[in-house]
């Protein structure tokens, strides 16, 4: 007989035959249809249950550290030799001389992060570190985006996807100065829709900054890039937990972690 299969002797000794039994999943052959003994609902939840998998998650962790040189280089080597994902890490420094702050941006199973979280505490540079996964958190991030003011040409691909190379020189004629009249205002109308800001016009590109949460810089980005984006520089997330309303509960962040996520709505 194979592995999964056995026979066992019917209990009782009555002179009944031996009975086929299944020693995987322990369902005898001989039980009426449509009926289970105790030993076959036991088993179908040991064998039959699926193994759920944890999604990965993304998490900000703020962590206070010592204001000393080579603790960037520790946390980060902590995380990068464990093989944490960091999607984000920005230090600067803090009110109090001694300490510097650091946000770091996490994304991985909870299970994961809280192992993160245990080894970020053992180290002797940290002071605190903490989760701010479901509580109700002010996220920013600066982004700063030039943006070529010149149409690219149409049948340049690279131009088209931004690159600095093949692009055309400054318009000199009426019509290209007007094209290109056309293409930056249809920058700053997107600039304009976003909330960003103009911090340098020149003839052949244009400074934009945009300060908002994450995604939405991502969108700002992602839109522009058929524009020309000639640089871009993005200073990471920081992040506070929002503060508490006069009169309110503690019970209330159960309540924020179903709100609809500002982050998830298309901008405008």
């Amino acid at each position: 007989l194979g592995p999964a299969r056995g026979l066992a002797a019917a209990a009782g000794g009555n002179g009944r035959g031996l009975e086929r039994v299944d020693s995987f999943i322990g369902v005898s052959t001989r039980n009426k249809p449509g009926r289970r003994t105790a030993e076959d609902a036991v088993n179908n939840i040991l064998y039959n249950t699926p193994v759920s998998k944890e999604r990965p998650a993304r998490h900000i962790l703020s962590c206070l550290v010592d204001n000393e040189p080579g603790v960037l280089s520790k946390v980060s080597g902590l995380l990068s030799a464990r093989g944490f994902n960091i999607d984000s890490l920005t230090v600067s420094a803090t009110d109090v001389k001694e300490l510097s702050r650091m946000t770091i941006v996490l994304v991985g199973p909870d299970t994961q992060m809280e192992q993160a979280t245990r080894q970020l505490e053992d180290l002797c540079d940290v002071w605190a570190v903490v989760d701010y996964r479901g509580q109700s958190v002010l996220e920013r991030e600066l982004a700063i985006v030039k943006v070529s003011c010149i149409p690219p040409p149409e049948d340049d691909a690279e131009a088209t996807h931004g690159g600095l190379f093949n692009r055309p020189k400054t318009p000199q004629s009426y019509e290209e100065m007007m094209t290109s009249h056309f293409h930056r205002q249809a920058i700053l109308d997107i600039a304009k829709m976003f909330g960003a800001n103009v911090n340098d016009v020149g003839s052949e590109s244009i400074i934009l900054e945009i300060v908002s949460w994450t995604k939405r810089v991502d969108a700002f980005i992602r839109i522009l890039q058929p524009y020309g984006i000639l640089e871009a520089a993005r200073s990471g997330v920081i992040a506070m937990r929002r503060s508490t309303v006069a009169g309110g509960d503690d019970d209330d962040n159960d309540e924020a972690k179903t709100l609809v996520d500002m982050a998830d709505l298309p901008p405008g």
